[in-house]
């Protein structure tokens, strides 16, 4: 359990890092956090904002981080290889979504809402 855990931390850490960059080069001025430990995992409370351009960006974001399917061996194998350059790519915007275990997010007018999950 104390191993699984530390990987959902360490996941999480990456989740928070592609999705703040994300919204701050969307043109976001403001992105709240906050992370909530649960009995069996960590959930991830976002709220930001974005610049009006940015809209079709910011609904895309929904449909890379719900995907249809998700593929734990895919994240296995490759979510420690998404590299840490300054700009988010749609490539590891996917894999963060293939990280979750759950993503609810809600897209308004210049705003965006994001409950994460990942299990332990």
């Amino acid at each position: 359990m104390k191993k699984r855990m530390s990987m959902a931390r360490r996941k999480m850490s990456h989740v928070i890092d592609e999705l703040y960059t994300a919204l701050f080069l969307m043109g976001g001025k403001e992105v709240a956090l906050r992370i909530v430990k649960e009995e069996d995992g960590l959930r991830l409370l976002i709220r930001g904002d974005f610049a009006p351009d940015h809209q079709k960006h910011a609904e895309g974001l929904k449909e890379l981080l719900c995907p249809a399917v998700r593929n734990p061996a895919l994240v296995g194998a490759y979510w420690e290889l998404a590299g840490r350059d300054q700009y988010t790519s749609d490539s590891e915007l996917a894999l963060v979504g293939q990280m979750l275990d759950g993503a609810e997010i809600t897209v308004g007018e210049g705003q965006v809402e994001m409950s994460l999950y990942l299990a332990f």
